[in-house]
């Protein structure tokens, strides 16, 4: 999972390159008001995904304003100054049909999610991209253009 705002393309996949295609998603989210943590999940098509790997860029602007209309609600828990994280996705063909229209995360239906990787984990690294504050050779730059 990576940030848009941390790419500098942030409709190319930052792995492969291919063209992202946002998709509507059903995310796993937690917002952190004090010492409180408060989970709840989210629905948008705020996310870019690549079709050959692995990989999403989530437009941090628009769950930002999701972490915004939460806080803003009369029964919320959520109030000041609010940090946030999307935990991943939540598996919605993991759950069996006999139990679908059951209230998602209940006793008899628990939440299955496809949990992101960290962003900065050295796997999801490109072999080719160079360790920070190493210079390229001229050959690597090459390649890289």
């Amino acid at each position: 999972m990576f940030w848009s705002d941390k790419l500098v393309n942030k409709r190319k996949c930052p792995l492969c390159h291919s063209m992202l295609e946002n998709k509507y998603q059903t995310y796993v989210m937690v917002a952190q008001s004090g010492e409180e943590a408060t989970p709840f999940i989210t629905g948008n098509d705020n996310g870019a995904f690549c079709p050959e790997c692995p990989v999403v860029v989530l437009d941090r602007k628009s769950f930002e304003r999701a972490v915004e209309e939460l806080a803003e609600r009369p029964d919320s828990r959520i109030s000041g100054s609010v940090q946030f994280g999307v935990l991943g996705i939540v598996d919605m063909d993991a759950i069996p049909e006999e139990k679908k229209h059951l209230p998602l995360g209940g006793d008899d239906n628990p939440i299955s999610i496809v949990e992101f990787l960290r962003e900065t984990n050295t796997a999801n690294r490109s072999a080719e991209a160079p360790q920070k504050g190493k210079r390229l050779s001229g050959n690597q730059r090459r390649r890289r253009r």
